[in-house]
């Protein structure tokens, strides 16, 4: 028996051991013979005959001793034995070759020089038959095929060990294929000897041909994917080389963006953070990857922990930023290396200094240099007290606004970039006081024109900051009976308020009054974004502990609400909105109680009870059923797609009444807020995904609303509600298998 673990067919076994046994000189002699019954074998061999033959060839040429007839009969007709029958072999042509340079030597051995180059051209020939067959019906696994082969690249063929052939017409194909197609080419680049250039030429020229719509989205996620593959930087090179057009892509930069924003807050792998880096600076005009970079920056910059990947990020700013043409990019820069200088100082750093002055030195060619140092030091100093107790007074806030405005209002280009410095990285505890330095520092149309393209800015912060301070440049200081200075806090708000930037008159809701509807979507907001923010600290707890939480703070500004109110209305104006929030839960579990024998449901079910007294004599009263949920955590910093929720639960909601929602409590993500969503608009969303026991999250971001704006707007605006006694009595204390919390709110509006 010849060596192998498969055997031949039985009607070629025989011509195999006759070539196996003979000598070189008989088998170069008689080789017109067997290639002519080789190929009748062909014409007539069975499918299974084939894929039998395909599985003897394999193994003996994948290992074991091998005589030169035998290999000369292996390879000279490879073409005609290896079909791509099942998955390809890896390095399947780095194993062909080996055996080719047996093959040689062997022949050589024997004193056969003199046929040995038509016979490797031969063999090459039907190496890359054999090559471009298995692309052919393989085309995901060139990379695997060809690995550990030289290879080169003319502009039309790709060349392995110099002999065999690739036309690249065989490996794109049809239209519909060609992305994942062009993705196998990119992949060789790292391992191209000669013709990188030129590969990548090809690359892109046959990628501009496709629809950008088309294609924007699958190389979006090829892209993140190697972002996330620190080990993969090559990939990653090759990958923003050959798509040009996703220089102008805002959602990549957006995205990346993001992602760098929270690999700096968790503590990300140091690689991810540079692959982020090096991605941001791919960016062109108008997609701004520098300010993107910057973003991640502002928003995860925290005093108190380590600043190291902070450090590298800057870095990598500074190396791509031109301080003449973004003074304002620079003094955002100027203003982080302040952080981390003081961060690093009370870290014990030793070149904490050195790397201070280094940052300044970047900038020393600027005429307004001493200027925007100035102003990252006082702002590096400032802010932080904000958040403190040594908040600083009105007075004191007074005289800053004035001296910042006195250094910094006669150049446009201080204006210009104090004014975005301002509104992006002013904390959220500082807002009034940048909106009102940034009101002192517009003085010209040209200011102005540069306040209307910050709406287009990529942090959030500023977007909103702007739409506010335009508000009042449009209706003008002449409608102000305030000075056009405001020196309190309290006089700025009345100031503001007077002007048309915080009402807007009217309302949108029966309680008439813009102002006030403002003042509660802000205060139920605050409740909200800090409980988001502060999720991935608590999300091991169960939904009874978080829903707790939640409607504890909610208490809480429920009572200071009042006093709120009476910062925006004039002195002895009596306060025209009374509201009072109470909740009680109505299963609290017992300390050493054994649970029960069928637990509960995942989620808690809340019902809020909504009286409602107008003048003294119109009422009303009415209950919404709320099942809350929560997002679970899958590994580290990666959250779950969907959202646990049985079918079951929202049926039973939507049976009792059609005023049923669903709370789902989530981490920040493009905004710290919970998600409210109508449950016939839950049910919709799992049939069309044919869950029975998920949401989307996505889905669920899609349609939600937030928290604050469900309560001012549809609770408090009574938008929604059931007023029939089955419902109300269901929520009353003793009920049974009443909700597992009550929330009492209590509205009383007097008559104006």
């Amino acid at each position: 028996m010849f060596p192998g673990n498969d055997k031949w067919p039985e009607s070629i076994q025989a011509l195999y051991e006759q070539v196996a046994g003979a000598s070189p000189e008989a088998v170069l002699s008689s080789r017109p013979q067997w290639t002519e019954r080789l190929s009748e074998w062909v014409r007539d061999a069975t499918l299974d005959e084939r894929e039998m033959a395909q599985a003897a060839t394999w193994s003996r040429l994948d290992s074991g001793a091998r005589s030169p007839g035998e290999l000369l009969f292996l390879l000279a007709h490879c073409g005609e034995l290896l079909w791509p029958y099942s998955e390809p072999p890896r390095e399947l042509l780095q194993r062909l070759t080996t055996r080719q340079a047996q093959l040689v030597q062997a022949m050589a051995g024997e004193g056969r020089g003199e046929a040995l180059e038509p016979l490797v051209r031969e063999v090459d020939a039907e190496l890359s038959k054999v090559l471009s067959r298995y692309l052919k019906r393989h085309p995901e696994g060139l990379v695997a095929l060809v690995s550990g082969v030289r290879c080169t690249f003319d502009g039309k063929v790709l060349r392995f060990n110099e002999t065999v052939e690739l036309d690249l017409r065989t490996l794109l194909g049809s239209e519909k294929r060609v992305i994942g197609r062009l993705d196998q080419l990119r992949g060789l680049l790292p391992y191209l000897r000669e013709g990188r250039d030129k590969l990548v030429a090809f690359i892109r020229e046959r990628a501009a041909r496709i629809p950008w719509r088309e294609c924007r989205d699958i190389l979006e996620e090829k892209l993140f994917q190697l972002v996330g593959a620190p080990e993969r930087r090559s990939e990653l090179r090759g990958f923003l080389g050959c798509y040009a057009q996703g220089k102008g892509e805002g959602r990549w930069c957006a995205r990346a963006s993001l992602l760098l924003a929270r690999n700096l807050e968790e503590g990300g792998p140091l690689a991810v953070i540079e692959n982020l880096s090096e991605l941001l600076a791919y960016f062109e005009a108008p997609v701004e990857g520098l300010r993107g970079a910057l973003q991640a920056l502002v928003v995860s910059i925290h005093e108190g922990k380590d600043l190291e990947r902070h450090r590298l990020v800057a870095d990598k700013c500074w190396e791509r930023l031109k301080p003449k043409e973004e003074p304002g990019l620079a003094l955002v820069l100027l203003w982080l290396e302040e952080r981390i200088f003081r961060v690093a100082l009370r870290q014990g750093s030793e070149d904490a200094f050195e790397r201070r002055n280094r940052a300044r030195e970047r900038v020393r060619e600027l005429p307004v240099v001493e200027a925007l140092c100035w102003l990252a030091e006082e702002c590096a100093d400032l802010w932080p007290r904000f958040e403190s107790e040594r908040r600083p007074g009105a007075d004191e806030l007074t005289a800053w606004r004035q001296e910042v405005t006195r250094r910094l209002v006669r150049k446009p280009v201080l204006r210009k970039a104090a004014i975005e410095f301002f509104l992006w990285c002013a904390p959220d505890a500082a807002a009034s006081e940048a909106e009102l330095v940034t009101l002192s520092l517009v003085k010209t149309s040209t200011d102005r024109r540069q306040l209307r393209r910050l709406g287009e800015h990529p942090s959030t912060r500023v977007r909103f900051r702007v739409r506010a301070i335009n508000a009042w440049l449009e209706a003008g200081s002449e409608a102000s009976s305030e000075p056009a200075t405001p020196a309190t806090l309290t006089g700025a708000l009345r100031h503001l308020r007077a002007s048309g930037a915080m009402g807007l008159g009217g309302g949108r809701t029966w309680l008439r009054d813009r102002d006030l509807e403002e003042l509660l979507v802000g205060t139920f907001g605050r409740v909200e974004r800090d409980f988001s923010a502060r999720y991935p600290e608590h999300f091991r707890e169960d939904e009874a502990w978080l829903v707790t939480r939640l409607l504890e703070e909610l208490k809480h500004e429920f009572e200071s609400i009042r006093s709120d109110l009476s910062i925006l209305l004039s002195q002895g104006q009596p306060v025209p909105l009374e509201l009072d929030l109470q909740y009680r839960r109505t299963r609290v579990p017992v300390e050493g109680e054994s649970p029960q024998e069928t637990p509960r449901p995942t989620g808690v079910e809340l019902a809020f009870v909504l009286k409602v007294e107008v003048d003294g004599f119109l009422s009303t009263k009415r209950a919404v059923l709320v099942r809350a949920s929560k997002l679970e955590r899958r590994g580290e910093g990666q959250w779950a797609p969907n959202l646990r929720l049985a079918r079951e639960q929202v049926d039973g909601l939507l049976g009792q009444t059609e005023s049923s929602f669903c709370l789902f409590l989530v981490p920040p993500s493009l905004r710290a807020e919970c998600w409210m969503v109508p449950a016939r608009l839950v049910r919709g969303l799992m049939d069309a995904q044919g869950s029975l026991s998920t949401v989307s999250r996505e889905g669920a971001q899609r349609v939600a609303r937030s928290l604050a704006q469900w309560m001012t707007y549809d609770l408090l605006g009574l938008w929604t509600g059931d007023d029939r006694p089955a419902v109300l009595e269901r929520a009353e204390e003793g009920a049974e298998r009443g909700p597992d919390f009550v929330v009492e709110i209590s509205v009383r509006k007097g008559g104006r």
